[in-house]
């Protein structure tokens, strides 16, 4: 039964780390990747909804039903979840089609070949885990959690242990599955790429804190923190510093603070923000600063250079291409975007 997730005020302590509070609804059918760096408190958030850990604080409801908050704590077998971690956790003794058979007892044969057939794998329903590939076995452990047919289906890395080649074809069928039964998918990865196949919504963890969440295409065009830019679209985040009192200096002139915005801000160049040119001299111009060129790929029209600037790399176009080592001019094609580093920062916006 398809089903949402709704989490209100969760907060999880393991050790010397807190995960939380975070609060956050994944609609019914809806496709979501929680993503960010190790140690950002993406497995033990998974944990959490799938019941394997307790909380310390705040709520999770699937559907309708509290599943977890104040003295209830539904087990992970009884929440309507399906768990995939991300090395498969197979039975070593146990053939394919048992796999299924024992993770929905209610299951037919028939329906369990059914099952192994849309995942390409009912020539296997009697080989063990030993005598498959990892995309094979990844397969089986998307179906073992798809048997008892969950509403909400919850993913640890589950292209972590595939190999590249395999990758495409895993991602469509996870996408035809939980599309074909109506679930709700909730992924966690470090991977951008890996969340953006699977994923149409992105929450973006730091440090156990929600720093942003929305569609995945709205966080990467338009960034609310550097954080993000930096993760999700590998932008160059400059530093900047006080220009008097209404001003910012960066490495390509001063301009306006962002109304309302009083914290430390850094200059965040997407791709393609940056325009590189062949430096006439080698003085930095104060809103052209020098940097070089590390690698050249031509595109459609001219050339994206990696360029270093400082210690940050900008994803740079140029009218033409320009070899390794040459020293470029950079200066801006689009509008500044002067960003907190993350959530903990105040509220960001774009200057004119």
């Amino acid at each position: 039964m398809t089903a949402t997730v709704e989490v209100a005020g969760l907060s999880c302590r393991r050790g010397g780390f807190t995960l939380g509070p975070l609060s956050f609804v994944v609609p019914a059918r809806g496709r979501w990747a929680v993503v960010g760096p190790s140690g950002s408190g993406k497995t033990t958030l998974l944990r959490a909804l799938a019941g394997l850990d307790r909380l310390d604080g705040g709520s999770v409801r699937i559907g309708d039903r509290l599943v977890a908050g104040g003295n209830t704590h539904v087990p992970p077998d009884r929440r309507g979840a399906g768990l995939v971690f991300q090395d498969g956790a197979l039975w070593p003794h146990m053939t394919a089609l048992q796999h299924l058979r024992f993770a929905a007892p209610a299951l037919s044969r028939d329906d369990a070949l059914l099952l192994l057939r849309a995942a390409g794998l009912e020539a296997l329903a009697d080989r063990k885990p030993a005598k498959m590939s990892g995309g094979e076995a990844q397969r089986l452990g998307l179906l073992r959690a798809l048997a008892p047919g969950p509403g909400v289906l919850l993913l640890d890395e589950p292209l972590r242990s595939v190999d590249v080649h395999q990758r495409d074809g895993l991602v469509l069928l996870l996408r035809t599955l939980a599309d074909a039964r109506g679930l709700t998918t909730i992924l966690v990865t470090h991977d951008r790429d890996e969340a953006l196949a699977l994923a149409t919504d992105l929450a973006v963890l730091h440090q156990g804190r929600l720093v942003e969440q929305g569609p995945a295409a709205t966080l990467l065009r338009d960034p609310q923190t550097a954080f993000t830019a930096a993760f999700l679209a590998g932008a160059a985040c400059l530093p900047t510093s006080p220009d008097g009192r209404d001003r910012i200096a960066t490495p390509f002139g001063s301009f306006p603070r962002p109304a309302g915005n009083h914290g430390d801000l850094r200059l965040v160049l997407l791709p393609g923000d940056a325009l590189a040119a062949p430096a006439q001299g080698t003085v930095a111009r104060p809103a052209q600063p020098l940097g070089s060129v590390l690698t050249a790929l031509p595109a459609d029209a001219g050339c994206t250079l990696r360029v270093s600037l400082g210690d940050q790399i900008v994803h740079a176009h140029a009218d033409a291409t320009l070899p390794p080592g040459t020293t470029v001019h950079l200066s801006l094609r689009r509008p500044v975007r002067l960003l907190p580093w993350d959530r903990g920062s105040p509220t960001p916006t774009t200057s004119p």
